[in-house]
């Protein structure tokens, strides 16, 4: 006896929401290390390494999967200061300070916010007085206001799981 069209749209359902389960375990796996094969993640995941391999490169298509990067300890590349800098910028020099912001090698991530201060910036420097030198000489030229510079003593999780 053929299946109902209910029940057809109820296996597709459990069927799409496995494979989007799948994608979270394949993610998950992946967060940990980067470095897994298809093969590591099939067998943990009791697949074939080849559905892995689809399952990722459609994740990488569909830009759920951005990029593949390093995590550095920054003490032992000479980075002694790690700061977050929250500050203001008027609507007209917004866009070219954040362009100009993001080509900045001491800059690591930068926010748009709600509140007070709209933009939120990590900045990497090899000492407090690299730091401040550094907001004074590039950041403050771009037109930033209201900076408030906060250091860094000790990071307690940064990267969960690693």
């Amino acid at each position: 006896m053929p299946s109902s069209p209910e029940s057809l749209i109820s296996q597709l359902a459990d069927y799409t929401s496995g494979m989007q389960d799948l994608d979270a375990e394949i993610l998950r796996l992946l967060q940990k290390d980067a470095k897994l094969t298809y093969e590591q993640i099939g067998r943990a995941l009791d697949r074939p390494p080849s559905t892995i391999r689809d399952r990722i490169k459609r994740m990488e298509e569909d830009r759920t999967i951005l990029g593949y990067s390093v995590i550095i300890d920054p003490q032992k590349v000479g980075v002694g200061t790690v700061a977050f800098i929250s500050a203001d910028i008027s609507p007209e020099r917004s866009s070219e300070a954040m362009t100009r912001l993001s080509s900045l090698e001491n800059v690591h991530e930068i926010m748009h916010l709600t509140g007070e201060r709209k933009i939120l910036m990590m900045a990497h420097a090899s000492d407090n007085r690299e730091l401040m030198e550094f907001v004074d000489q590039e950041i403050r030229p771009l037109g930033f206001e209201d900076l408030e510079v906060t250091v860094v003593l000790e990071s307690i999780v940064r990267f969960p799981g690693i």
